[in-house]
């Protein structure tokens, strides 16, 4: 029945009836942890890091409840609180690479086609995990996650003129790097 409310309303409660905190930041957990550690996942290109970064996203989200503005959505609010938490870590850690034995096999038919989708899946995740970390955050949250540049700017902190830039920068690097490597036509055999 928790499940069933609107963000607004658990937010709400979690403010207000200390009975029902615990059950109501469940739900809200319940629903917008996946698409965070989604998000984070394809920013640190690290599975491992990208549970320890929600982990802290949602201690996060629990401590500033407070200063969360209901006129926002409260999943772009999440979304900007891991994408910070994200970038604290590239920051902290630096960027690395997920090697090849790290990345999660695919499960295909033929073991010739899974290698040649596997490889492809790395050169691509390479070429995201190469972008800029701005450009990066907006490519995740408008391809993967499906969120408008108004959405994407209010999680971000930027206008929405700033964001679709990005977005055309993000696109044009890749569609680059992608050629260079083979992968789309127009770039090196």
């Amino acid at each position: 029945m928790t499940q069933d409310l609107p963000d607004q309303e658990l937010v709400t409660r979690c403010r207000t009836n200390r009975a029902e905190l615990q059950e109501s930041f469940r739900a809200l957990y319940d629903r917008h942890s996946g698409p965070a550690f989604h998000y984070l996942r394809l920013l640190l290109d690290d599975e491992a890091r990208a549970r320890d970064c929600l982990q802290e996203t949602f201690l996060r989200v629990y401590r500033n409840l407070d200063r969360y503005d209901q006129e926002r959505s409260f999943r772009s609010w999440v979304l900007g609180v891991a994408r910070n938490v994200g970038l604290d870590a590239l920051r902290r850690e630096g960027v690395r690479q997920a090697s090849p034995l790290e990345r999660e096999p695919a499960n295909h038919e033929g073991p010739f086609q899974a290698a040649l989708l596997n490889e492809q899946d790395q050169l691509l995740s390479e070429a995201v995990a190469s972008l800029p970390p701005g450009e990066r955050a907006v490519f995740v949250l408008k391809q993967v996650e499906g969120l408008t540049y108004r959405e994407i700017a209010s999680t971000i902190g930027c206008s929405e003129r700033t964001a679709q830039y990005r977005m055309r920068a993000a696109v044009e690097t890749l569609v680059r790097r992608l050629r260079e490597r083979g992968l789309l036509p127009g770039g090196a055999s």
